[in-house]
């Protein structure tokens, strides 16, 4: 196949839902990674948090983000891409700018009357709702969007735009710690979702279908979850795999958070 024919595929081969679901995780994934970068810091800088307890709710908001994946999947089947995404950035934005929030004092009656762990721990629950909701809303319509001839390319676009998220996520956390304060990664991360959340609004329309595929009700994904736990084999897989790394790799992400407190205070100190 010519060079020119094979571009004139890609050219022709993506619905405009396509590029508007994945410029939205670009952004989504930035804010992800800026706000999980900064979260453990914030908590224990901002909310005076022990080192290990802020690493342990650290750990928590990622094991939520992946384990709510399970019911985003089956929300988004139901309300369809364009309302699921439209509900998990506005949920995200909310969420984001409630976190950066818990400290100010317009939030001083709520931490007065609950308890802050329990605080943190529920607002956590949100953007990890959000971030369940996004992916298989973007998974799905990467896969509705696109022409079959070109529905791999536009999977490597889709991961393409993750990494670049990803990576841009700490910078973007970096500079604005530099210059604002570590509150406002969080007011930052905010914004930009609730800029995807007027993109999708406006520009995103529904993907067809692919043929006569049935929509799962969220009872037969908790029954199909249910089969899958009742695996011992497949189980055992699951605890073993993460347990050959929990026991170092927690303590090395405490050390490395310890060692960037320290290194942070040590450069406070001498710039004084």
């Amino acid at each position: 196949m010519a060079f020119a024919q094979r571009v004139a595929e890609i050219r022709t081969g993506f619905e405009r839902s396509f590029w508007v679901a994945n410029i939205s995780e670009l952004f989504e994934r930035l804010s992800y990674y800026a706000a999980f970068a900064s979260l453990a810091r914030y908590l224990h800088e901002a909310l005076d948090f022990p080192t290990e307890r802020a690493a342990d709710l650290s750990g928590l908001f990622g094991g939520l983000v992946w384990f709510l994946a399970i019911f985003g999947g089956a929300i988004a089947d139901r309300l369809g891409f364009r309302r699921a995404l439209s509900l998990a950035y506005l949920i995200l934005a909310g969420s984001y700018f409630l976190l950066g929030s818990i400290a100010a004092p317009w939030l001083a009656p709520v931490r007065g009357a609950v308890p802050l762990v329990a605080l943190v721990t529920f607002v956590l629950m949100l953007p990890a709702l959000g971030v369940a909701m996004v992916k298989p809303s973007v998974v799905g319509t990467t896969a509705r969007a696109s022409n079959e001839n070109v529905r791999s390319i536009g999977y490597s676009i889709y991961y393409t735009l993750v990494n670049i998220g990803g990576a841009l996520g700490p910078f973007v956390a970096s500079w604005v710690h530099k210059h604002l304060s570590v509150e406002n990664v969080f007011r930052v991360a905010a914004f930009s979702v609730f800029l995807m959340f007027f993109l999708v609004l406006v520009l995103f329309r529904e993907p067809r279908k692919l043929g006569d595929a049935q929509t799962a009700h969220l009872g037969e994904t908790l029954r199909n979850f249910g089969k899958v736990c009742a695996n011992p084999k497949f189980m055992l897989f699951l605890l073993i795999f993460p347990a050959t790394g929990s026991s170092t790799g927690r303590n090395s992400s405490r050390c490395r958070f310890t060692c960037t407190i320290t290194w942070t205070r040590k450069r406070t100190r001498s710039a004084c």
